[in-house]
């Protein structure tokens, strides 16, 4: 939305607050999600001052309609949370998170279960992990990244088997949610691979990239293929600064397969496959 195009909805969404307020409906469902489409709107004008009062004021309505804790109210403040990083207000933004996800597992257990809801919401908390372990990353924080990556990967597959069993129901439509958990998957993985090589665990890291290239099919996405493809690089890396008895063939097999990959995703012409072309060739050169 272009800058003029924003004030001129928030103009609009303004207005309609207060005729929500002159009929005395504040509360009303409608006159709630108003509110919050006019905070997400200061947000993007870079009023924070007015987003955060506006965004508090949404989630102290939320919680006067729904309670405490519930879904609604954990939605908004993690919407309020990925407005934040968006514009780089990464403390702010991984407070909310944290209260996102303390409010999502507060949520108490319904009379009757709604299966595909559930694995929604247990989503939604599994996204928010790996956000999470996005901003401790950034902050420095690696050991506590790896533990919210993990914590995300290990969501990712449940959900993944989840979404499985649903798709056995015959009435039930396809559902495309499975391949961007793919790709959160693949790509979390990586960080953890990364994450542990700058910890200097290559053993924890090697682990990681391994169960990356097990993740990774022929029919993957390409961001998951590209994945793969580094990951090979990295476990070359690793088994070459190994001593063990098969380290040698493992860190050229795996360099090998990288090779491969680069030229089919990038071409032979591409700088990082002539990068590794040449590291291969020098690596059997020495063998010699």
């Amino acid at each position: 939305m272009k800058l003029g195009e924003t004030r001129i909805a928030l103009l609009k969404f303004a207005e309609a607050a207060r005729i929500y307020e002159a009929c005395n409906a504040t509360l009303h469902y409608n006159s709630i999600a108003n509110a919050q489409s006019l905070a997400s709107l200061l947000v993007d004008l870079g009023d924070m001052e007015k987003a955060q009062s506006m965004f508090e004021e949404v989630i102290t309505m939320r919680k006067t309609v729904y309670g405490e804790h519930c879904v609604p109210v954990a939605k908004t403040i993690n919407a309020y949370a990925i407005l934040l990083a968006k514009h780089g207000r990464m403390n702010a933004a991984l407070q909310n998170y944290e209260a996102a996800k303390g409010t999502y597992m507060a949520v108490p257990t319904p009379l009757i279960r709604d299966p595909e809801f559930d694995i929604k919401c247990k989503y939604d908390v599994t996204l928010i992990n790996l956000n999470i372990a996005s901003i401790r990353s950034k902050k420095g924080d690696l050991q506590e990244a790896i533990t919210c990556y993990e914590e995300g990967v290990d969501g990712l597959r449940q959900y993944e088997t989840a979404l499985v069993e649903l798709q056995k129901d015959p009435l039930r439509p396809s559902d495309t949610g499975k391949n961007t958990a793919h790709k959160h998957l693949v790509a979390a993985l990586g960080r953890i691979g990364s994450l542990k090589l700058k910890i200097g665990d290559n053993t924890g890291a090697l682990g990681a990239y391994t169960s990356l290239l097990d993740q990774v099919k022929v029919d993957s996405p390409s961001a998951s293929q590209t994945e793969k493809a580094k990951a090979h690089i990295k476990c070359a890396t690793i088994y070459r600064q190994q001593n063990g008895p098969n380290s040698h063939e493992l860190s050229v097999s795996h360099l090998r397969q990288a090779l491969e990959m680069y030229t089919s995703i990038f071409g032979p012409d591409h700088k990082d496959t002539a990068a590794i072309s040449s590291s291969l060739r020098q690596w059997l050169a020495e063998d010699q």
